[in-house]
């Protein structure tokens, strides 16, 4: 892909409240176990080799490499394949190849998505898959394939950028960049050549050449961000952050631009709806239009979930911060490490035993 031409920057895109994905963890014995609906469930005897988590359902696979489904509500474990590709997506949605057959999940079984594919990506709302038969790029949406771009033979596979609700595809002959979003197709620009796209959760930022400006769309809307082509920039859920041509790190959050540094960053990632970025060597957090400090250093581990970001402080006590909020995970210092699903953690306590824990409760195993 020609990353030279275009780069396309996006954060995993998880809403904000996430409170029934189950927690997966295995124990010291090598036990494979879940945690859902204030209950522990052993699955197997031995540990998947992966797992993802989604809202109200977890697919794994077993030591043996077969794929599995486990649907805490009403306690049910399904087959799903035998064996296929590593399953890819987000908390609501996976998809894998089995062959050149691409499968998802439909009521707790799987089911077939297309066939002939050659490349895929999946997101909370759109399946793109590269029909190696029909030579063409297709996304999936709500159940109706949508034809979006050709794929000549011998030519370059197109680029394409996923996010939860947008895809975005740069076709380099044309200089074309193309949003497919509820169902429609539309042209963004007809001159990329020095251009950066970025795609979040209801927004999309990308230069202009013709009009030498950095635009980006939200809600159906335009705005103009900046009349210099940004250094960087990355999107998340609402907003998008980037670093202007005079240096200075800016956010478009939901229809307002907002400067928030006014140099550039040691480092910034746009993850959901935060912002987290490096000032002199500390961990700033920016949201709803105002910075605040996580901590006079950088973590050495941390994630984040929606608006949620949870990591382990210097004694390595596990520390979250939530909507202006401080609160602490659990009550133990000393964690070697941790998990985040939705808004719950896990991690293995300095005794011995596994700790799910959310900023109010704790359930040991």
């Amino acid at each position: 892909m020609m990353r030279a031409v275009l780069s396309f920057v996006t954060g995993s895109l998880v809403p904000a409240a996430l409170a029934q994905v189950p927690v997966p963890f295995s124990t010291e014995q090598d036990r494979f176990m879940v945690f859902a609906n204030g209950r522990f469930e052993q699955m197997e005897p031995r540990p998947p080799m992966s797992t993802h988590a989604m809202e109200g359902q977890l697919a794994y696979r077993d030591h043996e490499g077969r794929l599995k489904l486990f649907l805490p509500e009403g306690r049910r474990l399904h087959l799903l394949d035998q064996g296929g590709g590593e399953p890819r997506g987000t908390r609501r949605r996976i998809a894998w190849q089995s062959h050149d057959t691409l499968k998802g999940i439909r009521e707790g079984r799987s089911h077939v998505l297309a066939v002939n594919v050659a490349h895929f990506d999946v997101s909370d709302s759109l399946v793109v898959v590269h029909d190696s038969a029909l030579h063409e790029l297709r996304v999936i949406h709500r159940g109706v394939h949508h034809p979006v771009a050709a794929i000549e033979r011998g030519s370059e596979r197109p680029q394409w950028l996923l996010s939860r609700d947008m895809l975005v595809v740069f076709n380099k002959e044309a200089r074309r960049l193309t949003l497919f979003h509820a169902g429609r197709l539309r042209t963004l620009c007809d001159s990329t050549d020095l251009g950066v796209a970025v795609a979040g959760g209801g927004v999309v930022a990308w230069w202009d050449g013709h009009a030498r400006v950095f635009k980006a769309l939200h809600a159906g809307k335009e705005h103009e961000l900046s009349d210099l082509r940004p250094a960087s920039a990355q999107a998340g859920d609402g907003l998008v952050a980037f670093v202007d041509g005079n240096g200075r790190l800016k956010c478009f959050d939901r229809g307002v631009t907002h400067r928030v540094l006014d140099e550039v960053p040691s480092a910034y990632w746009v993850k959901d709806s935060l912002l987290l970025y490096m000032d002199r060597g500390r961990l700033m957090l920016f949201r709803n239009g105002s910075s605040m400090m996580v901590e006079p250093y950088v973590p050495e581990r941390w994630q984040v979930e929606g608006a949620l970001l949870a990591y382990l402080d210097m004694n390595r006590e596990l520390r979250g911060v939530a909507g202006g909020e401080r609160f602490r995970f659990g009550s133990e210092a000393a964690i070697r490490g941790f998990e985040l699903f939705g808004d719950r953690v896990v991690y293995r306590s300095p005794l011995g035993h596994m700790v799910v824990a959310t900023r109010r409760r704790a359930w040991v195993y």
